[in-house]
């Protein structure tokens, strides 16, 4: 059943003043059937015999056309259970077969079941003010003051210097746990590997991914959305939230806007996150197969990157244990004093 919220009408009713007329068209829905079976050629053409307004962008045609999948035709050889008795129906339920069991926090999770006060929200702004920290200065500072545990959901995660941060905090026995979308993870691994640095050796930190809903067509094609969700949350006391992704162009060139959360609205993001891990897959390290026969990857124990510096002077280790973050000369924001708290017992 679909949520309310996926609904195009929150009533029947047309008096209702929340009344809003259904956006639901068939036509779009057979365009896009048109422009998986027939490409562009065929999208156009129904456009034009259905006299339908063009309704997707560029990029939206470009990303269906580039990640349909057809699908399979073997589900029976794959499911041999199916095949385990003459009185099984298509309703017949095998949870041991059938269900699979969703990953475990297996670095822990806090549990925080007592009320963690009012919501606090901050606003930052990219760029900043010249006496404000930046957005990628408060990930770093939130980072730095984690305890036990780091969550990090990105749609892309290019940052060597916010990597260098979580894989400081993993060296401090605090749980690092990344979610990024599947898509672009290959861009992920590629930042690891220029890194030189091997996940796998890496014991505080999982790194898995997840998509976003999938489209169905009528032949049974369909395609997957991407997971466009961008917050850090840090000891399920604080989050970063907004449109902030952790890439170098996101701090020097590009606008963008994030809110720093505390209090009772921390715990919705808490519960999101454990649903995306819930829903995730492990990160593909095929990559680093090919790079350790290289002898190109190490353990993060003996392995150094020339990385530029966070003051742009020199360079700076890689290795967790060598990495000093460096210190902060603007206002520090009073909500840092929620942090500083040790764990609790």
């Amino acid at each position: 059943m679909a949520r309310r919220s996926q609904c195009s009408s929150q009533g029947d009713n047309p008096l209702d003043p929340n009344y809003l007329p259904p956006h639901y068209r068939e036509e779009y829905r057979l365009a896009v059937d048109a422009l998986v079976e027939e490409d562009l050629q065929g999208y156009y053409e129904f456009l034009q015999r259905a006299d339908v307004v063009d309704f997707l962008c560029l990029p939206e045609v470009e990303h269906i056309r580039r990640t349909v999948q057809f699908p399979c035709q073997n589900v029976q050889s794959e499911l041999p259970y199916l095949q385990d008795g003459d009185n099984a129906s298509s309703d017949t339920y095998w949870p041991l077969h059938s269900d699979l069991d969703a990953p475990s926090l297996d670095l822990g999770w806090p549990d925080h079941r007592s009320f963690l006060g009012p919501t606090e929200v901050s606003m930052l702004v990219n760029p900043s003010d010249p006496n404000m920290p930046s957005i990628k200065e408060q990930a770093r500072r939130l980072i730095s003051k984690a305890q036990q545990v780091i969550a990090v959901v990105m749609d892309m995660f290019t940052d060597v210097d916010i990597f260098a941060d979580l894989l400081d905090a993993a060296m401090r026995n605090v749980a690092v746990y990344i979610v990024l979308d599947e898509l672009n993870a290959q861009y992920f691994t590629a930042m690891v590997a220029s890194c030189k640095v091997n996940l796998e050796m890496v014991q505080m930190m999982r790194v898995r991914t997840v998509s976003g809903s999938t489209y169905f067509c009528q032949t049974g094609k369909s395609f997957r959305g991407q997971m466009m969700d961008r917050f850090l949350l840090v000891d399920c006391k604080a989050v970063l939230s907004g449109n902030y992704s952790f890439m170098w162009s996101f701090e020097k060139i590009h606008r963008c806007i994030a809110h720093l959360f505390l209090g009772e609205l921390v715990t919705t993001y808490d519960e999101e996150f454990r649903i995306l891990y819930a829903q995730s897959q492990v990160l593909a390290l095929n990559s680093w197969a090919q790079v350790g026969r290289q002898g190109q990857s190490t353990s993060t124990a003996n392995l150094t990157a020339p990385l530029p510096s966070p003051t742009g002077h020199g360079v700076h280790h890689l290795h967790p244990l060598a990495w000093h973050t460096p210190k902060h000369h603007r206002h520090t924001p009073l909500w840092l004093d929620h942090l500083d708290d040790g764990p609790e017992n």
